[in-house]
């Protein structure tokens, strides 16, 4: 089993605490307030439990023949013999539906033809190494 963390963008990171502690500030005045729902109160507090949860928990996992990815409550799993193609991207939009990745330099995996995840290991090499360890039929495409 390898576990990789994903790497965290200095921007994607600050975004997401400054949303952290503005829905914070919204509680404390929600709490405070007499007029208050506690649906209301519920709700943001999930909210912010699922942003801190991704920020501390974006990791991706190699075992059993499968690619695991995990970004929080968003998980999934990718059997590594299915994955045609690892495309290098960077940019803020990759274009992709799931984006289980803190940074905007990763990979894009095509796999089952028409699936794709994008995907930010920090050790991208021993990643790219492990994956064609395991499926050497992977085409591997460099980015510019």
């Amino acid at each position: 089993m390898k576990h990789f963390f994903s790497t965290k963008n200095n921007l994607t990171v600050a975004i997401l605490w400054a949303l952290v502690f503005f829905m914070g500030s919204l509680l404390y005045i929600d709490i405070k307030s007499e007029s208050t729902s506690s649906i209301h109160i519920f709700m943001i507090s999930i909210l912010i439990a699922v942003i801190v949860w991704i920020l501390f928990d974006t990791r991706y996992v190699i075992r059993d023949g499968f690619l695991f990815y995990r970004s929080g409550p968003f998980r999934g799993r990718i059997d590594i013999q299915k994955i045609q193609k690892i495309e290098y991207f960077s940019g803020m939009h990759p274009p992709v539906n799931m984006k289980p990745a803190l940074d905007t330099k990763g990979f894009i995996i095509t796999y089952d033809t028409l699936n794709e995840v994008y995907v930010s290991p920090q050790k991208k090499e021993k990643f790219i190494a492990k994956l064609l360890e395991l499926n050497p039929g992977i085409l591997v495409v460099k980015g510019i």
